[in-house]
């Protein structure tokens, strides 16, 4: 039997005790599930709020050393990015110079 996901029932609003629907929720520009009740209160699943957590812990700048291997330069990948978009589940990255001071990677 399949477990039913804790986002697709209603919960009550602790706010005015009437049924909260199903949302998708935008926090720090990560789209996250949620509940909206029509008074207006918001809530976010616990799952969700660690998903928002490592993103904005992805968000912060940090210096990272270039290396050289063979004929390829390498770059670390801090943990705090590798850990937000669950890097050990990609197998393919797609590199390119957006412009004359930024590579990009798309996973």
């Amino acid at each position: 039997m399949k477990k039913k996901s804790v986002i697709e029932g209603a919960i009550k609003c602790p706010e005015c005790g009437k049924k909260c629907k199903p949302i998708t929720i935008s926090v720090s520009g990560a789209k996250v599930k949620g509940w909206r009740c029509s008074c207006g209160y918001e809530l976010i699943s616990p799952e969700e709020i660690e998903k928002v957590y490592l993103l904005m812990q992805a968000k912060k700048h940090e210096k990272v050393k270039i290396s050289k291997r063979g004929n390829s330069y390498m770059i670390t990948i801090p943990k705090a990015i590798a850990e937000a978009i669950q890097i050990e589940k990609i197998k393919i990255a797609e590199v390119f110079l957006k412009d004359e001071h930024t590579i990009s990677v798309k996973v």
